[in-house]
């Protein structure tokens, strides 16, 4: 068993000022998501980080704006959490095309290798990234713990309609972190 940390899309375009796809309550995330990393790692968890990773003609650019191309300062981890990461030996980057973690990337058969006895979650955003990814962790029969305050979206009712999605037809463990 191996104690295991999702961090979703933590990326410059989404939480960063000027992002292409930034929303304020990100400057609300951001400081809890560094202190759960930050205690993660101190207790040696596995860090999976999945990156929005887009080629620049993306058929996902029909629906939003450009962000996140591959190789771009915003499809990099904001800054703070770039930092405290940088040589952390038990991280593992997953670069998706959508919006699951899952689709198109290997993630499935870390999980397999790793044999998590739950996976927290933290990220963006609530009502996209951070739900379709805890709904394949829960078809995959993994518990989950995602930390409401953790996690945040451009829309407060988007974002309390996907938590209780997440804990009521999911069945995933909501907590607060703080």
């Amino acid at each position: 068993m191996n104690d295991l940390l999702m961090v979703i899309d933590m990326q410059n375009d989404f939480v960063t000022k000027n992002g292409v796809l930034y929303f304020e309550r990100a400057e609300f995330v951001k400081p809890v998501v560094l202190d759960i990393v930050r205690n993660r790692m101190s207790k040696n968890y596995t860090i999976i980080f999945t990156q929005d990773w887009h080629e620049v003609e993306d058929l996902e650019f029909k629906r939003f704006p450009p962000h996140c191309i591959k190789d771009t300062y915003g499809s990099e981890l904001f800054d703070d959490l770039k930092e405290i990461v940088r040589g952390y030996k038990n991280s593992i980057f997953i670069q998706k095309r959508r919006f699951s973690a899952f689709f198109g990337t290997n993630l499935g058969e870390i999980l397999e290798k790793l044999s998590p006895s739950k996976a927290e979650v933290c990220g963006v955003d609530t009502n996209i990234c951070v739900m379709y990814t805890v709904e394949e962790l829960k078809n995959r029969d993994y518990d989950v713990v995602v930390y409401e305050d953790a996690t945040g979206t451009y829309d407060e009712k988007l974002h309390l309609f996907a938590i209780d999605q997440m804990k009521n037809v999911l069945g995933a463990q909501i907590e607060k972190w703080r």
